[in-house]
C-alpha cells in the first residue's frame, strides 16, 4: 500500500509537489478546481504538464482527483444533476490529459424522491459519464456516511451500482470515517475482518483502488461526517493497523484527509505507515495544542 494526503494546487503545481514530499507522500489527492463551485476553469496545459513531469520525477503515484463537494448524481433536480455531471465529466477529461489515474466522486443524495428511482438515475449517470469520458482514468465511487437519503452508504449498494453499470473503468474508494458513521465498526481486528468480508462479497477487492484513511470523532452509526487524525479518534490504532495490514488491500492508495497543517500531514502519514508495519508499538498522541483549526477534516484547494 502507498500512502499520501490531499494537497492543494491553488499555490501552484510545484508547491503542491513540494508539500506532498514534505509530508512523505507516495501518492496524492487533489481538487482540479474549486470544490465549492460549479465553475469550470480553462485547462492550463503547461501547468498540468509540469505537474505530470514532477509526479513522475518524484515517483508520486497514483494521483486522485476528488470531484467538487457539490456533485449530486442521485438528485432528481434536473439542473443540479446536469451541473454535477458536467463537473465529473470535466474532471475525467482533465485526468485523461494530465495522466492522472483516478477521479473520485461522492454520489449525492436521493432527496425526498423514490430511492429505487434515484438508484437507477445514479447508475445511468455513471454509465453515461464513462461512455463519454476519454480513455485512461477510472471513476471511483466513494461510500457515504449514510446521512439523510445519501447514496452509497452500504457496501451492498455500492456493489449493486457496480454491477448495474458493468464497466471495468468504475471502481470504489472506501472512506473509513464514512464507513464508521454508517455503522461499520472498524475499531477492532474482528470488526475490520467482518467489514472486509462484506467488501469482498459485495464489491470485490480488485475494484477497491483507494482508501480515505480518516479517523473520526462521531459515535458508531451516527451518520455524520467528521474526520480526525489517524489513530486519535474512535476507530483508533488497532482498527487502522488491521486495515492497512490486510493483504486484500495491499494494492490500494491510502490517502489521509485529516485536519491539515504541514506538520500534521507528515505525522498522519508517519502514523499510518508505522501501523502498516508488523510488530510496531503505539505512539504518543498528537497534543491538542498542535491541532489545526480546520478540525472539520475538510480538504483545501
Amino acid at each position: 500500500m502507498r500512502f499520501g494526503v490531499h494537497v492543494g494546487i491553488g499555490v501552484g503545481f510545484k508547491r503542491s509537489v513540494e508539500e506532498a514530499l514534505a509530508a512523505g507522500c507516495e501518492c496524492i489527492q487533489i481538487f482540479a478546481g474549486n470544490p465549492r463551485a460549479f465553475r469550470i476553469a480553462a485547462f492550463d496545459a503547461p501547468g498540468w504538464e509540469l505537474f505530470r513531469t514532477l509526479r513522475a520525477e518524484h515517483k508520486i503515484a497514483p494521483t486522485v482527483i476528488h470531484t467538487s463537494y457539490l456533485v449530486n448524481l442521485a438528485t432528481a433536480d434536473r439542473e443540479l444533476h446536469q451541473k454535477s455531471s458536467a463537473l465529473v465529466a470535466n474532471d475525467l477529461a482533465i485526468a485523461a490529459r494530465a495522466g492522472i489515474e483516478y477521479v473520485n466522486t461522492h454520489l449525492g443524495s436521493y432527496g425526498t424522491g423514490d430511492r429505487a428511482r434515484g438508484f437507477r438515475r445514479v447508475c445511468a449517470s455513471i454509465a453515461k459519464l464513462i461512455k463519454k469520458a476519454p480513455a485512461g482514468p477510472m471513476l471511483l465511487l466513494e461510500n457515504s456516511a449514510g446521512a439523510g437519503n445519501l447514496s452509497g452508504g452500504t457496501m451492498a449498494e455500492l456493489g449493486a451500482i457496480l454491477r448495474a453499470v458493468d464497466s471495468a473503468r468504475v471502481g470504489v474508494c472506501l472512506d473509513t470515517a464514512h464507513a464508521w458513521a454508517s455503522g461499520y465498526d472498524l475499531s477492532t481486528k474482528q470488526g475490520v475482518a467482518s467489514f472486509l468480508a462484506e467488501v469482498g462479497k459485495e464489491i470485490g477487492f480488485s475494484r477497491v483502488l483507494a482508501l480515505h484513511l480518516n479517523d473520526t470523532q462521531v459515535e458508531l452509526g451516527a451518520r455524520r461526517d467528521r474526520h480526525w487524525h489517524v489513530g486519535e479518534g474512535r476507530i483508533g490504532e488497532a482498527g487502522f493497523r488491521a486495515l492497512v495490514q490486510a493483504p486484500e488491500l495491499s494494492h490500494v492508495a491510502g490517502i489521509c484527509e485529516t485536519p491539515k497543517s504541514p506538520e500534521l500531514d507528515r505525522r498522519n502519514v508517519e502514523t499510518i505507515r508505522r501501523l502498516a508495519k508488523r510488530g510496531t508499538a503505539p505512539r504518543q498522541k498528537i497534543a491538542t495544542a498542535e491541532l489545526s483549526p480546520a478540525g472539520s477534516g475538510r480538504k483545501r484547494t
